[in-house]
């Protein structure tokens, strides 16, 4: 048996596997570049122009004439099943290819392995086109050309093209065979869960479950587009004359901020590919500068400015919600990009990132009424509703495992409001939630100091110094009135950063252990280091961090820098707070993933999740005793995170909602 197969078997996946490959039809103003994957494949203007397939076993793609293909498929339907569930069935983006299978010939794959997922596991950052993975992983041939096939059904092309069709779509199926047998074995070893895992990410795309309130969304778009004039009455409230032109445009901008600035400085800018630019995106340091500015009519104007710049891509985003919605009967499956980031997590696709859609926030920092209001568009089908069960705190809980912070993790274990504890000790005076009967001025300031609390447990747990604190708290609209009259200063949040690190200092000394291990095996190559249950080794260029769970973290390229001992790898710098960050969160997924696979095997219905919650689809007579089995499930915790207290939050609602 080789490699692959023992890898597919292992995963409980069958070792019979085929790689399929639809040729579809496209020209200038219908592709999937301009459109998302769900509207080409459900348009009118769809036709498939070929499938290409090869056994795994074989030597040798084929292609199927389109007028053929139908009737293949109904071949393979009696060898391997209605659903093709005695086969793995493997394709590069099989967002894509399997939906024409599920939406054109009915067919919903069972088992399936994308070689985009394979690839995004080695490398999440890398490029994922098939033309860029054929040349990192040096294919034996590279990927070739479609430009001729635009604009041509099969009943329009010559026999040649034909011909070229058939060669450049068996190529395709050749490569993404190739890297499937690369591939597999290489990312999947010791976590074959994960394959079971990423095709429900497919299959929650497949079959759509969630029922979009498009009149709801129709109102949430008007109201959208009054939020630019809310922003220029703000201004105008303030004694700041300015139009939409003004503030969008990049000059006119510029002249208008320059008048608000002290003489003495310049609006902020960054080289760009063809000289210099306005440094105003979020993560620039001129705008992170000016939203802390001293002056509130500069922080009015470049919030503004953000604000003009950002209500076009919501709006854009309900559009492509409604617009998806309506080529599947007013319902959505959820599009989800299986390890789309480092540590594993999912990310959002198909232009509407069902995975940002905003949370509650500190105070003045939330997400905006109306962008969170997005949820409320996702509805649950008649006689069904929601249920949503939510791990709390998991990060914090896991940062305390990990160090070994006992006191802490006894606090989370026995229900403890930690917050208040930690800010009790900031403040030296006793701080808890409010309550209802405060009079108005303690709630208040009950609330401020426990928010301080909660921010030190789930912000400085990696590493935040105190000026970053201090900036993210000067960027707060609720907060900065109280820096700006001297209620708290740097030296306040000095104080909350160095209380937070000795009083749970194994936190501080986790940081340094993973730091100090993965310098040593990056440095000496042929050692291993281990740190509090996790292993650290480095192999072919890359050093890698073995999670509890047995998956893998990967740094490609990895280096300690001769001149200042720092940390890199491929897509950056390192530290050991940004490493304790990394296996934090990893470790937090895969304690998602595995409580996801619990549930799916005891028949509970998820249709989507984000970050550390699910979202299942409940009847509503059944839905009590529903939720109550889910919290069961979810707060089990694997052989491998012992020790870990875990806690969920449910609810049912009939709406999706934070």
């Amino acid at each position: 048996m080789t490699d692959w197969q023992t890898t597919l078997q292992q995963a409980g996946y069958p070792t019979c596997a085929l790689v399929l490959d639809f040729e579809c039809f496209f020209d200038t103003d219908y592709s999937l570049s301009r459109m998302s994957t769900v509207e080409y494949v459900c348009d009118s203007r769809f036709a498939v122009t070929g499938l290409a397939v090869r056994d795994v076993e074989q030597d040798q793609s084929h292609f199927i004439e389109p007028d053929n293909v139908q009737d293949y498929l109904h071949t393979l339907q009696e060898s391997l099943g209605t659903n093709l569930q005695d086969c793995t069935i493997i394709g590069q983006n099989l967002k894509f290819d399997a939906l024409v299978l599920r939406e054109h010939f009915g067919i919903m794959p069972r088992f399936t392995i994308d070689t985009i997922d394979l690839d995004r596991i080695w490398d999440a950052r890398a490029s994922h086109k098939l033309k860029d993975m054929a040349a990192r992983w040096a294919a034996p041939s590279p990927k070739g050309d479609t430009t001729q096939f635009k604009g041509k059904d099969w009943a329009v092309m010559s026999l040649q093209m034909r011909d070229d069709l058939a060669k450049y779509a068996k190529n395709d199926t050749d490569i993404e065979c190739w890297l499937f047998k690369k591939l597999l074995p290489l990312v999947v070893n010791g976590c074959p869960e994960e394959l079971a895992i990423a095709t429900h990410t497919l299959q929650l795309y497949l079959e759509p479950y969630i029922e979009i309130d498009a009149g709801f969304g129709t109102k949430l778009k008007a109201l959208m587009r009054c939020e630019p004039l809310h922003v220029i009455e703000k201004l105008y409230n303030m004694g700041i004359e300015a139009g939409h032109d003004d503030i969008s445009g990049n000059i006119s901008f510029a002249a208008l901020l320059k008048g608000y600035l002290p003489d003495d400085e310049e609006v902020p800018t960054k080289q760009g590919k063809k000289g210099r630019i306005l440094a105003l995106a979020k993560d620039d340091e001129g705008m992170k500068y000016l939203l802390q500015h001293k002056d509130p009519k500069v922080r009015a104007l470049v919030e503004a400015r953000a604000a003009i710049k950002s209500w076009p891509l919501h709006i854009k985003r309900v559009d492509n919600i409604l617009r998806q919605a309506a080529v599947r009967k007013n319902k959505i499956g959820a599009p989800l990009s299986y390890y789309s980031a480092h540590t594993g997590r999912w990310g959002g696709t198909e232009g509407i990132n069902l995975q940002n859609l905003g949370g509650r926030g500190r105070a003045g920092k939330g997400t905006h009424p109306l962008i969170a209001s997005v949820r409320q568009m996702l509805t649950a089908p008649k006689f069904h509703t929601f249920g949503i069960a939510d791990f709390a705190q998991i990060e914090a809980r896991v940062l305390a495992w990990f160090a070994g912070q006992d006191d802490l993790l006894t606090g989370f274990a026995n229900g403890e409001d930690v917050y208040s504890t930690f800010a009790t000790t900031l403040f030296r005076s006793p701080v808890r939630k409010p309550r209802d009967t405060d009079p108005t001025p303690v709630a208040k300031l009950l609330k401020v100091r426990r928010g301080f609390g909660k921010d030190g447990i789930l912000g400085a747990g990696f590493g935040m110094g105190a000026n970053k604190f201090f900036e993210r708290c000067l960027a707060n609209n609720d907060l900065r009135p109280a820096f700006d009259d001297g209620t708290f200063d740097w030296d306040f949040i000095n104080t909350l950063i160095k209380t937070y690190r000795k009083q749970y200092k194994l936190i501080p000394a986790f940081w340094y252990k993973v730091e100090k291990a993965w310098r040593f095996v990056t440095r000496y190559k042929h050692e291993t280091s281990e740190v509090n249950g996790l292993q650290f080794y480095h192999s072919d260029g890359a050093t890698f961090v073995r999670l509890p769970s047995g998956r893998c973290l990967r740094y490609p390229c990895a280096a300690v820098n001769k001149t200042d001992s720092g940390l890199r790898y491929r897509w950056g710098k390192l530290w050991g707070g940004a490493l304790t960050e990394n296996i934090v969160q990893a470790t937090a997924r895969d304690l998602l993933r595995d409580a996801m696979l619990r549930l799916i095997e005891e028949g509970i219905h998820i249709v989507l999740h984000v970050h550390d919650e699910v979202v299942c689809l409940f009847l509503e007579n059944e839905a009590e005793e529903r939720l109550k089995q889910v919290e069961q499930l979810m707060v089990v915790v694997p052989e491998w995170a012992s020790g870990l207290p875990v806690d969920v939050e449910c609810e049912l609602t009939p709406v999706y909602k934070k």
